[in-house]
């Protein structure tokens, strides 16, 4: 994917940097400040704020061009997470506020996510610790992408990329090359997450199948074969002990004591016979008493009404008992005089003579009744005692035969009792065992069905990293350009046959044989370091499904190199093939930085700094800035 930084402008100063496309250079004096306007690049395109104290909570700006979009980014240089960095697309409508790296309520997105939306690069979590299928995950950020188009002053005739120093930095650095060159797909990603789930279950069950297999072997039910049998004895000596008991008298057939028992039943039932009439009679007197109240209650209104009758009926108003108003004679003796209402009908005095005798007479026989009802209700009492130490007596007579019966079996039923409670007991423990037996033999199934689908999906991933006869030929393609880029750059060799390759395992460049860090030259390093960063590109810019963003800043490319002899010869070589590589690929990008001019002519100054003139002025460099416009 083509990148291209346009320009640079540190805001709220006068230091603005225009770019070219094809090679730039900035250079200047070691406290011009060139390393910090790499950090404000890096930081423009998404990467940790790393910058001197003059330039921290400072606001940097700057154009790029993606593909064929161009966007204005403005951000500040602080490491707050979630500090807001503003975009806008150029020509365009579109527009972003977007935090950092952190995301927060209201958005969805990230400044570093919205590069790699734009840049086509895939966001894959992969394991912190390769070496182990239950690691945690880790997202691969712009940033880990990146790391294969800046080369840092601090690390350039150090490391590759500041690893494998770095534990975390490299196992980031090795899932990038894999992403870049088709060694880790999607599908591989996908399976990896697979594996790791099924290895995490297989580390559980295993853990626990010790543990149980443990506890079985330090107890005594070690054998499964042994249970087996000892399940077997025990029921058959729990269904001999049960069918002895069986055999053992459970009644006494002593004539005595059969027609005590009949006796004890018939004083039960004529117990329970009396218990009901009592039940019966108690009902009734509590019915008989309800009916006495009643009938003397209403004897009492028939009084009432009779003694009205005789003493309130000559009673004649001639003043209204309201208002003392005089009460008009209407001369009709059907009408009320107060009222002035026909009087209702009232039955006669003789009548209610004669309900209330009735009544009278009525009350006497409920009392008769109930004198009855509570002499029945005594006797029964009295027949129910009786009967009660009837019943007592017989029962303890049939205790007396029984006991006398049942003592010659006491011995034998206790102990037939207690032998099949102990089987019972012993056999519920050997079943328990058993079903440990059992659940281990099922998590060992278990285990053995997780180790197969372990390795399957191992093969399966290892498939996916050769699957696709490109890769081999891109790997192949980079040794070569890495060889060749040697040679045109100088490179001191060490051993005529020995290869010059990017290792398959560490994937860190091989001079001749020799691994990075067995160079012991800082300015090799150096020359080997820019060699490895330019292979990548060239061939990702020879390859249009490339993932890799084509740009690369390198800082420091004069450090320890060596500026006279065959070493200001091989510094040339380096400036000219780096000029050589952005002239035949124009959409490749390169901003280099070193203390002294480039040693070349026809490459393009985009800043040069001094110790008067640096990258972020002082007071004074502003006003005299402002003085000489």
């Amino acid at each position: 994917m083509r990148v291209k930084i346009e320009n640079l402008t540190l805001i709220g100063t006068s230091r603005s940097v225009d770019f070219a496309s094809g090679m730039n250079t900035i250079t200047g004096g070691m406290s011009g400040g060139k390393t910090a306007a790499v950090s404000c690049l890096r930081a423009l395109l998404g990467g940790k704020v790393d910058v001197v104290p003059e330039l921290e909570g400072k606001t940097i700006g700057g154009t790029i061009l993606i593909g064929e979009r161009r966007f204005r980014v403005i951000r500040r240089l602080v490491t707050t997470p979630n500090a807001k960095v503003e975009i806008a697309e150029v020509d365009s409508k579109n527009a972003w506020r977007l935090p950092v790296s952190q995301l927060e309520p209201g958005y969805d997105l990230t400044f570093r996510d919205w590069l790699l939306e734009q840049l086509g690069l895939p966001r894959v979590r992969v394991p912190k610790a390769p070496t182990k299928d239950t690691s945690e995950l880790t997202p691969v950020s712009i940033n880990d992408y990146l790391m294969y188009c800046f080369l840092r002053q601090q690390e350039i005739d150090t490391s590759v990329f500041g690893t494998p120093d770095n534990y975390n930095k490299n196992i980031k650095r090795k899932y990038v090359f894999e992403i870049l060159y088709g060694l880790y797909s999607p599908k591989a990603a996908i399976l990896r997450e697979q594996l790791r789930r099924v290895t995490a279950k297989l580390n559980t069950l295993t853990v626990d199948a010790e543990t149980l297999e443990r506890i079985l072997a330090e107890s005594s039910f070690a054998s499964r074969a042994e249970l087996e049998v000892d399940q077997v004895a025990t029921q058959n000596g729990l269904r001999q002990v049960r069918t002895a008991s069986r055999g053992l008298p459970r009644e006494n057939h002593d004539p005595r004591t059969v027609e005590l028992r009949k006796s004890v039943s018939q004083a039960d039932s004529e117990l329970g016979a009396i218990d009901r009439a009592v039940q019966a009679e108690t009902t009734s007197l509590e019915a008989l008493l309800n009916l006495r109240d009643q009938l003397v209650a209403q004897s009492r209104r028939l009084t009432r009404a009779l003694i009205a009758e005789r003493l309130l009926n000559d009673f004649e108003f001639h003043s209204c008992p309201r208002c003392g108003a005089e009460v008009a004679d209407r001369g009709d003796e059907n009408t009320c005089r107060l009222c002035l209402q026909e009087p209702p009908n009232k039955p006669s005095p003789s009548t209610l003579a004669a309900e209330q005798d009735r009544v009278i007479e009525q009350v006497a026989e409920t009392e008769q009744l109930i004198e009855r009802s509570e002499l029945r209700l005594t006797q029964l009492h009295q027949t129910r005692a009786t009967q009660a130490e009837i019943r007592k007596e017989i029962g303890d007579q049939l205790d007396q035969a029984s006991a006398s019966y049942f003592s010659d079996y006491a011995d034998v039923i206790r102990s037939q009792a207690a032998d099949e409670a102990r089987l019972e007991e012993h056999l519920a423990r050997i079943k328990d065992a058993l079903n440990l037996h059992l659940r281990l033999e099922g998590q060992t199934e278990r285990v053995a069905d997780l180790e197969r689908e372990r390795d399957e999906l191992t093969a399966e991933i290892e498939r996916t990293r050769h699957s696709d006869p490109s890769v081999a030929f891109r790997l192949a393609r980079l040794d070569s350009i890495f060889e060749s880029l040697l040679r045109e750059i100088d490179v001191p060799r060490f051993e005529e046959n020995a290869a010059s390759l990017i290792d398959r395992k560490t994937y860190l460049p091989v001079v001749d044989g020799r691994q990075f860090n067995k160079l012991q030259s800082q300015g090799v390093s150096v020359l080997v370091n820019v060699a490895h960063v330019l292979a990548h590109q060239i061939v990702s810019l020879e390859d249009p499904g490339s993932l890799l963003p084509n740009i690369l800043i390198l800082d420091g490319v004069g450090s320890n190199v060596g500026h006279e002899g065959v070493d200001l010869e091989r510094l040339r070589n380096m400036y000219r093939t780096l000029r050589r590589v952005t002239v035949d690929h124009p959409e490749l990008q390169i901003i280099v930085t070193d203390n002294d001019p480039p040693p070349i002519d026809d490459v393009y100054v985009a800043l040069q700094l001094s110790d008067t003139d640096r990258f972020v002025p002082s007071d004074e460099d502003e006003d005299q800035i402002a003085a000489d416009a």
